[in-house]
């Protein structure tokens, strides 16, 4: 699939880079790369905290009319971590580790983004 391809190019293309996650609407892993440090199973538990809190940050976005999230970053003491939504509620996260190069970050989650919608979603 493209979308293991992306993935595995965000990856490859972000320094400190620990994992890629390709997500529905739920927070459930439709696919991922990751690097060394940290196993599939714990991206895919990343991948699920990002749902919930992708659900909530929704709900308060509506309720309020402020519109749509463009990009989330959250950053933790050890952990950067990007979320992009994309079409029919799927988005692509980026966890990375301290320390973040975020300009590039978001560059190289801006080029993915591009080529999961050319691929994967209709207009």
């Amino acid at each position: 699939m493209v979308f293991q391809y992306v993935l595995a190019n965000l990856l490859a293309h972000n320094d400190h880079a620990l994992g890629a996650l390709f997500l529905d609407g739920t927070g459930e892993t439709v696919d991922l790369a990751c690097g060394t440090d940290f196993s599939p199973y714990e991206m895919r538990v990343i991948g699920a905290y990002l749902g919930i809190y992708l659900r909530q940050l929704d709900r308060l976005l509506a309720s309020n009319d402020l519109g749509e999230a463009r990009m989330i970053h959250i950053e933790k003491r050890a952990l950067h971590i990007y979320v992009v939504p994309l079409p029919e509620g799927y988005h692509l996260a980026l966890v990375q580790g301290h320390p973040a190069m975020v300009a590039h970050a978001k560059e190289t989650m801006a080029l993915a983004v591009e080529q999961l919608r050319q691929e994967l979603f209709v207009d």
